[in-house]
């Protein structure tokens, strides 16, 4: 069987604790650091803040899982529920799920999914330079989205 393997950049990463990162985490390898070319954006929301993945240039740090034994179907309808991704309905989607070119330790790539934005982009979005999310709110003490 082969792996499947999966990209996170924001919330769904192992160093946020939400309860979505507390049901499929465990159903999955433990996350190692993978870099993704594009760009991040942030997005302030009643809940907290995400990041958008979108094209661009740059480099975006992030997590690299591999779906373990137990991992399922539902795991995946739980992430995209989460993502507001519904492949049937693209126009209501923030985000669609897609294979991505990720480059792992040791310069090895591997092909995995992610989450990239699919919506409208709003002026006034702060672009998180680093390319790190998790970077991005502890430098200014912002609360992830939960």
């Amino acid at each position: 069987m082969k792996a499947r393997w999966f990209f996170f950049y924001g919330t769904l990463m192992d160093d946020h604790d939400n309860p979505l990162t507390r049901r499929i985490l465990p159903l999955m390898s433990l996350g190692e650091t993978g870099i993704v070319q594009g760009k991040l954006l942030a997005v302030r929301d009643p809940r907290g803040w995400y990041p958008l993945l979108v094209h661009g240039r740059g480099q975006v740090l992030g997590r690299l899982y591999r779906a373990g034994p137990r991992f399922s179907e539902r795991a995946i309808h739980l992430m995209d529920a989460y993502e507001r991704y519904d492949p049937r309905a693209l126009a209501r989607s923030e985000y669609v799920r897609k294979s991505i070119s990720v480059r792992r330790a040791g310069s090895r790539i591997v092909r995995a999914e992610a989450y990239i934005a699919r919506c409208a982009l709003r002026s006034g979005m702060p672009v998180i330079a680093s390319g790190s999310f998790t970077a991005f709110l502890k430098q200014r003490r912002l609360k992830a989205f939960t």
